[in-house]
């Protein structure tokens, strides 16, 4: 059936041929995609936000005033979000006591992880410390993530580094 060329070739030969950093690169950068559980928690808080200041200005001035200042809140707050959204990283690479993290335009930078706080397996929220000093937080939701294993490993080694900087 089919013919003997004397050489063998399998899926385990062709892994072979390819360097062992060429795996290990890939497996390590994750994407970052939009979380769709951060962007309902986000449009949540916009509507609490803004019927807690309608209900605050209505009590005072009337419904005209009450409305507009209900929609000054929304459109600042969805500003920030989006501001916010813009800046978020969209790929990190997990190093040994900290995270390489690329922006929209492809710029990467290295950041110590100095805190860390898990809820669950849904969210992970990270304290980094780029090299001037300066810290900034990052939220990593599980479902922006390609896959468990991603945000199981971040955890265990951001976990790790906190507990370095304690």
């Amino acid at each position: 059936m089919f013919a003997r060329t004397g050489r063998v070739t399998s899926a385990h030969e062709a892994r072979r041929e390819v360097p062992a950093d060429g795996f290990a690169e890939f497996s390590r950068r994750q994407k970052i995609t939009t979380s769709r559980f951060l962007s309902v928690a986000t449009v949540a808080f916009m509507a609490v936000a803004a019927g807690a200041v309608f209900q605050s200005v209505v009590a005072y001035t009337g419904f005209f005033d009450a409305c507009v200042a209900a929609l000054i809140v929304t459109v600042g707050l969805g500003g920030v979000a989006l501001r916010r959204e813009r800046r978020r990283p969209v790929a990190f690479e997990i190093g040994q006591d900290g995270l390489t993290t690329w922006d929209r335009e492809g710029r990467a930078q290295y950041r110590q992880i100095s805190g860390c706080a898990q809820w669950s397996d849904r969210l992970l929220a990270l304290i980094l410390v780029s090299a001037e000093g300066r810290s900034e937080p990052l939220l990593v939701p599980a479902d922006a993530l390609t896959g468990p294993n991603a945000f199981r490993e971040l955890a265990v080694r951001a976990r790790r580094c906190a507990q370095e900087h304690l």
